[in-house]
């Protein structure tokens, strides 16, 4: 009988599928411009999510891929993701009143399904 994927592995999964697919996406950093290979960036939040927990809820900024980038290790680990240059790319890209967008989008609370997060992986894949 094959065993049922927890939740923490789902959200473990749907993370790496949208990780790659940010950093196959930009394939620079976004905030200083530097070009590399996909593999050497990291997957940058403009609003970082801290929830921990291993349950699907959270809120509905969780998967929402306009707030990720990709970004080398300087600008998303040692300058902390260089926010001020992530927001003047974030307006850039999808226009004024994002912003607010994603900080409204982190104070709603929602509980994923599994089935949606399974849905997500198919799609990042």
């Amino acid at each position: 009988m094959p065993r049922i994927k927890s939740d923490a592995g789902i959200k473990r999964d749907l993370w790496k599928a949208l990780s790659e697919y940010i950093r196959k996406r930009d394939r620079r950093c976004v905030t200083c411009g530097a070009v590399m290979n996909w593999k050497e960036l990291d997957c940058g939040h403009y609003l970082p999510n801290t929830e921990r927990s291993k349950t699907m809820g959270g809120n509905l900024l969780w998967w929402d891929e306009r707030n990720f980038g990709g970004q080398c290790t300087k600008c998303n680990r040692f300058n902390h993701g260089e926010q001020a240059k992530f927001a003047e790319l974030l307006e850039a890209k999808f226009g004024h009143g994002i912003l607010q967008e994603l900080r409204d989008a982190l104070r709603i609370p929602k509980k994923w399904k599994r089935e949606e997060c399974i849905k997500l992986i198919e799609v990042y894949r």
